[in-house]
């Protein structure tokens, strides 16, 4: 159950990634850097669904198998956004991608890698911290009722 809900939900923010690009980009906002900041929401939700799902489906949830299958949902939504993203400045709006590199002059002549990188490791980052952010959602607490109730008071 835990690769098929990864693999569904990486998929599923590939394509949101893409979908919000293309929204975007319509109203013409693509080059507006501050609002990738929304890409990592919305990998943010997939992450947070897929550590749900693997919640929900083990009687006995372990913290780094939860914190694993985040980091590759996210990775492998990185991945397909990035190929996307290759495929779209450099075969199919050449403008958009003369655009952005009149943005970014430091990343000096080799503009396609620089932009592709940048793709690649704010999604990994993302991807990342992601899962350490949600994680203590799912964590189980020893402040229950029950434990407390078998601790012994201190006398003073």
């Amino acid at each position: 159950m835990k690769n098929l809900s990864t693999t569904k939900y990486s998929v599923l923010m590939g394509f949101a990634l893409i979908a919000y690009f293309l929204i975007i980009n319509s109203f013409g906002l693509a080059t507006q850097s501050y609002l990738s900041f929304f890409n990592a929401i919305i990998v943010g939700i997939g992450i947070f669904l897929v550590i749900r799902d693997i919640h929900r489906n083990k009687d006995e949830f372990e913290y780094f198998e939860g914190f694993v299958a985040g980091i590759k949902s996210g990775f492998v939504a990185t991945l397909i956004f990035t190929v996307f993203m290759a495929i779209y400045l450099f075969e199919i709006d050449l403008e958009l991608a003369q655009e952005l590199k009149k943005q970014i002059s430091t990343a000096g002549t080799d503009i396609e890698f620089a932009l592709l990188i940048f793709i690649l490791l704010s999604g990994f980052a993302t991807s990342v911290v992601t899962p350490l952010l949600i994680l203590p959602i799912y964590e189980k607490s020893w402040n229950t009722k029950e434990t407390r109730g078998k601790q012994k008071p201190l006398d003073l």
